[in-house]
């Protein structure tokens, strides 16, 4: 069908010349009309792109975890550099599977007391016990110790098990809190406790007990940090144990899956052969 041209452009000026009910021509009008509806889906779209990125954002900031431990030179110490190797090693796995860490140092004892009392997340680093695991869970091991004795390199004393250890009158200088060998505390030893290994190592040294009991990087790597490594000889290796870090029940929050969560990073360091670089790197053979 065909039109007749002119009638439709002479309404076209009609429509164009007529008065809106603010006095503006309609084609005025129209274009305000459309400018308001413009900046409307304009708003709608903004208002829904910026809803999208909040829902790709996370919705929690990481957790953050309190580990606790004592100093443990060559392993941990507050005055290492990284706090040590194991504490390296712990805040990488964590931070991998999405946690912060912070590290408060204290005496050991204080150590299992704050954490039984779910005052800290975690323990960095601590022997399986099984007077501990109704408030503690175990990650996959970490490294290595050699538990055993060091005694005065002038000191001829050798070593024949226990009995004669008791028999001729040794005293032995623990560590408060730490997990003696087997054998050790039914043997009738005496035994004298401190609250840190550098304490046993300075009275090994001026003869105030005959043998340490510790791991034997930590009492060579204190003594060496003094220029007397060369006064002690190591007599003895009684036993290895695995060291882990220890995964609180009593603290709030989700222990089992901090548990699962470090697990999964320290095999990720391990299979990147990241651990093994540390360990290196502090001159510790696990």
């Amino acid at each position: 069908m065909l039109y007749d041209k002119e009638p439709i452009q002479e309404l076209g000026r009609l429509f164009n010349h007529r008065k809106s009910k603010r006095g503006e021509p309609v084609s005025q009008s129209l274009f305000l009309h459309f400018r308001k509806i413009t900046a409307m889906k304009l708003f709608v779209v903004f208002s829904f792109i910026f809803s999208g990125l909040l829902v790709s954002m996370p919705l929690h900031a990481k957790e953050k975890l309190l580990v606790c431990t004592n100093n443990y030179e060559p392993y941990y110490g507050e005055t290492m550099t990284d706090y040590g190797p194991l504490i390296k090693i712990t805040r990488l796995a964590f931070t991998m599977v999405g946690y912060d860490v912070a590290v408060r140092f204290s005496p050991w004892a204080r150590v299992l007391k704050d954490a039984e009392a779910g005052k800290c997340d975690i323990i960095a680093a601590v022997w399986f016990d099984t007077g501990r695991t109704n408030w503690m869970a175990l990650s996959d091991p970490i490294l290595t110790n050699e538990i055993g004795f060091y005694k005065r390199k002038d000191d001829a004393l050798v070593f024949n098990g226990y009995p004669d250890l008791q028999s001729r009158d040794v005293v032995i200088g623990t560590v408060k809190g730490y997990i003696n060998p087997t054998g050790l505390e039914t043997a009738g030893i005496k035994t004298e406790e401190v609250s840190e290994d550098l304490l046993n190592m300075k009275k090994l040294i001026n003869q105030r007990i005959r043998l340490a009991l510790v791991d034997r990087n930590v009492g060579w790597y204190l003594l060496k940090k003094s220029g007397q490594e060369q006064r002690v000889a190591w007599l003895v290796t009684l036993q290895k144990l695995p060291l882990h870090n220890a995964i609180i029940k009593t603290a709030k929050g989700n222990w089992g899956k901090r548990l699962v969560d470090f697990n999964r990073g320290l095999a990720v360091l391990n299979t990147q052969g990241t651990v093994s670089k540390i360990l290196k790197e502090y001159h510790i053979q696990d």
